[in-house]
């Protein structure tokens, strides 16, 4: 039958409903801008959830000292820069060495700061898997990859030193448990064996803000509001107060220790009052002694923590030894009974001053470490770290 017949297709024409064509391209342009905003939407729910994602496995570094905090990427692999002598540190200076992981003989579960050289290994703190001050901790003590001891202690560590025939650590619990007290309660422990040490616990509202130093015939304790002191044999001998401080420091200084307190530097005889104060002109931000040999650190004349200097303590004007590198900043000084080292930061990356009697000999700089990453310094060439809950060890030239 033929479909070309004018009739129907007039008819097909007069049926037909009028479609108006006003206001298409706004109708298109409208849809077209609909499209482009659920694909922005999308993208940025996409962008959001992948910088949840990396926000809940990148680390943070929080250092206890105050330093700016350090973020290692996911994924980013641990490395170390070396940069010999006094020269700048920042800006990717020195050469990368290899971070070799210490094999040890047993398992040492994670290991964190603090971290202390002493005569017999270098002790590490410990703690199993969970909350840190929850969970069990311990200080383990390596010397080379053999673990000589492990101590179990049950509560947050906050420094180990070693001298007057132990080891001293104090630990802080993760709660607060005597009546009326703001700060959890302190104690110190008196390590001899691997065995349970006895513990003694610090006046209440004690809050360290220093390491723990056994040197002068007797064990300090530096707190905001002053210094404790304790006998050879853990035993609470008195408290000696002094204006309240951020950080304060306890090293031999000549026959006796002495205690940091701002510009200060107070003698602490073992009995009677403290000896004539030293005062200098620059704050103090950092007291250690190898030995006999005593150093401080003083801050910069233009204040901040770069460019810090480090000076002989015999003298009461100082006699500058090393100025510390540009891109370091200092946070204080660290010995064992021969070395002595700087401790800081580098672009917020946990860092190590390496010093000599004649200036800086070399800056190490630990890249992409994790929470409770520390350095060492334990023999004439090696720095030993932790980071992730490993040992490491870093040849230096």
């Amino acid at each position: 039958m033929p479909t070309d017949d004018p009739r129907l297709e007039q008819a097909l024409h007069d049926a037909a409903p009028a479609v108006a064509t006003s206001g298409v391209v706004a109708q298109v342009t409208q849809r077209r801008t609909r499209r482009r905003r659920n694909r922005r939407l999308g993208a940025g729910a996409l962008a959001l959830v992948l910088l949840l994602v990396v926000g809940t496995v990148t680390v943070v570094l929080t250092r206890d000292d105050g330093s700016t905090p350090h973020i290692a990427s996911p994924g980013a692999s641990l490395r170390a820069r070396v940069i010999t002598g006094d020269g700048a540190v920042d800006d990717d200076a020195g050469v990368t060495r290899t971070t070799t992981r210490v094999a040890l003989d047993q398992d040492l579960h994670l290991l964190r700061s603090p971290l202390s050289a002493g005569s017999k290994g270098l002790s590490i703190a410990s703690y199993e898997p969970g909350l840190e001050g929850a969970t069990p901790s311990y200080v383990v003590r390596v010397d080379g990859g053999d673990v000589v001891d492990v101590v179990d202690l049950k509560a947050r560590i906050l420094s180990i030193a070693e001298g007057e025939g132990a080891r001293w650590v104090v630990t802080q619990n993760r709660s607060k448990t005597t009546p009326g007290a703001t700060i959890p309660d302190t104690f110190l422990k008196r390590v001899t064996d691997p065995g349970a040490p006895p513990s003694v616990e610090l006046p209440r509202n004690a809050d360290p803000v220093g390491p723990v130093a056994a040197v002068g015939g007797a064990v300090w304790v530096p707190v905001r509001d002053g210094v404790l002191q304790y006998d050879t044999q853990g035993r609470y001998v008195r408290t000696i107060d002094l204006p309240e401080a951020e950080r304060r420091w306890v090293a031999q200084v000549g026959k006796l220790a002495a205690v940091t307190d701002g510009r200060d530097l107070h003698p602490l005889p073992v009995t009677g009052e403290t000896g004539p104060t030293t005062t200098y002109g620059p704050e103090i931000i950092g007291l250690a002694s190898a030995g006999f040999e005593s150093r401080m650190l003083l801050e910069p004349e233009d204040g901040g923590r770069e460019h810090a200097r480090v000076t002989r303590t015999t003298t009461e004007t100082p006699e500058v030894t090393a100025t510390l590198p540009d891109g370091f900043l200092a946070t204080g000084l660290t010995a064992s009974a021969t070395r002595l080292w700087a401790t800081g930061t580098v672009d917020g990356a946990p860092a190590i001053v390496l010093l000599d009697d004649v200036g800086v000999r070399a800056t190490v700089v630990l890249e992409n470490a994790s929470s409770g990453a520390a350095l060492a310094w334990t023999d004439g060439r090696t720095v030993r770290a932790v980071s992730d809950g490993k040992l490491y060890e870093i040849t230096v030239p």
